[in-house]
């Protein structure tokens, strides 16, 4: 990885953390995975609806991309908090 995608990643995930440290309710986390649970219904569709197996491929990677920023905002407010999300 190349020094600037790296800085910018780092520089992502700070600003990340800092979001859900602030957001003591929950409210930001649970929207930012609903959002996340919607691209991934969408990512879906569009996976069933693909005529070509390499986009069917990179879609299925999308989906499962936006299933996993679900479980890294659950994660990382759950830690910062010391409580479970209901979601």
């Amino acid at each position: 990885m190349n020094a600037s995608i790296e800085s910018t990643l780092f520089s992502d995930l700070e600003n990340l953390e800092k979001a859900l440290s602030q957001d003591l309710s929950g409210d930001h986390a649970r929207a930012m995975i609903r959002y996340f649970g919607e691209a991934a219904r969408e990512s879906g569709t569009m996976k069933a609806q693909a005529r070509i197996d390499a986009e069917r491929q990179l879609i299925g990677q999308l989906e499962n991309a936006f299933e996993a920023s679900q479980r890294v905002i659950r994660k990382i407010w759950e830690t910062l908090h010391g409580a479970a999300l209901a979601v």
